[in-house]
């Protein structure tokens, strides 16, 4: 270890001292609810997080923070919701992590009906066994990682004593049978599995749309992985070369792509103000999801909301919501092993609608009722409230 790396630490180890009052006053509080998420930077997951707080804004909650933000996207939202505590090195060094949980277990066992969500969060899960059986536990998975290291793996001691785990939709249900099987888990442990559809604020009429023109065609996502920018990199490159009358624009951290992307492609940049992604939404026609791994993307719900058509990989709760024969809202791609396959199909739907302005429009309409039927804010904080403060806990 450098000399570097270990006069970090230190001072990690310092700030975390310091913080500890604040810490401690916080847990003296009179709480009932508590939550544990990992981040307030700026994604879906973390952007629902601040929609469930919101949920509770008029109850005395206390919400930790338990992983390192990269920004500070969601940090008003959080502390306008909540009494936030920064757990920072707290989770991180192994003696202060122990203390910590023990600290915060004891405040919570001494309360008389306490509940506590969290999601995502491995420390989370590491509370669970120093809690008293009357401590209501309840889980969020977005999704299924299929990664050896994911939630739904690192969560797999603690099924038993979950009293309820909130997931997106019955694809994901069937991911936990087939992973309750696979680790010998007993099967009735599904009956907690409560689906409760994530919200989107949406507008009273769809916005009006320009098909006169160009088709305004999104992206917007994080610069991860698992969300694949290059493949809608290289669908705006085809569209391009095709000379398919579409203007792309990707919203999100993708500022490496800068001299790197066609002239029908426009760079955004992280947005943090509402309102202007909204702008967005407004006149866009369609929206790409290219990940190869989702649960039910905000943003699909956010285009939706504003009569944008998706076009999407066929992965997580997406099919679920989304059809081009039974809902007609929306188009599905195969999530196939080869890239190519998958930019050409891209390419093709783009293509098609250019020439097919009265079925997008058609598809447009749906997608904004679909959107006002299923994303609203009444059914969301509905389902929550009663999970959180009226289901009783497991026996």
């Amino acid at each position: 270890m450098s000399i570097k790396t270990i006069f970090q630490r230190k001072s990690e180890n310092l700030k975390a001292l310091l913080r500890y009052s604040t810490i401690n006053k916080e847990l003296k509080g009179n709480y009932d609810l508590f939550f544990f998420f990992p981040f307030w930077q700026i994604g879906g997951g973390e952007r629902v997080h601040a929609d469930i707080l919101k949920v509770f804004k008029k109850e005395n909650t206390l919400c930790f923070l338990t992983d390192q933000s990269i920004n500070n996207g969601f940090k008003e939202e959080f502390q306008n919701y909540s009494t936030t505590v920064v757990l920072g090195r707290w989770t991180e060094k192994r003696s202060f992590r122990l203390f910590m949980l023990k600290k915060i277990a004891f405040t919570i066992n001494n309360r008389k009906a306490p509940v506590i969500f969290g999601c995502h969060s491995p420390f989370f899960y590491s509370l669970i066994p120093y809690l008293k059986a009357h401590v209501k536990v309840v889980d969020l998975i977005h999704a299924f990682t299929f990664d050896p290291n994911g939630p739904e793996i690192y969560s797999l001691p603690y099924v038993q004593r979950l009293d309820h785990r909130v997931i997106l939709g019955e694809n994901t249900k069937k991911d936990f049978r087939d992973l309750y099987l696979e680790k010998g888990i007993d099967l009735k442990y599904l009956e907690r599995l409560t689906i409760i559809t994530n919200k989107t604020p949406i507008p009273t009429n769809r916005p009006s749309k320009d098909y006169s023109g160009n088709l305004k065609v999104l992206f917007v996502a994080r610069n991860a992985p698992e969300k694949r920018p290059e493949i809608f990199v290289e669908v705006t490159k085809r569209c391009f070369e095709k000379q398919i009358p579409a203007d792309c624009i990707m919203v999100g951290g993708f500022s490496g792509l800068v001299g790197q992307v066609w002239s029908n492609t426009t760079l955004i940049g992280e947005l943090f103000d509402k309102e202007k992604l909204n702008e967005i939404y407004r006149q866009a026609h369609l929206i790409l999801v290219t990940s190869w791994r989702e649960g039910f993307p905000l943003v699909i719900m956010e285009g939706m909301g504003h009569g944008v058509v998706p076009i999407s990989t066929n992965v997580g709760e997406i099919p679920t919501y989304i059809s081009s024969n039974s809902y007609k809202n929306g188009f599905l791609v195969e999530d196939k092993k080869n890239p190519g396959e998958i930019v050409d199909e891209f390419v093709y739907r783009i293509s098609h609608l250019c020439r097919n302005k009265d079925l997008l429009e058609e598809f447009s309409n749906n997608a904004f009722e679909f959107a006002q039927k299923n994303f609203g804010e009444e059914k969301f904080e509905q389902s929550y409230r009663k999970l959180l403060l009226e289901t009783p806990k497991e026996a």
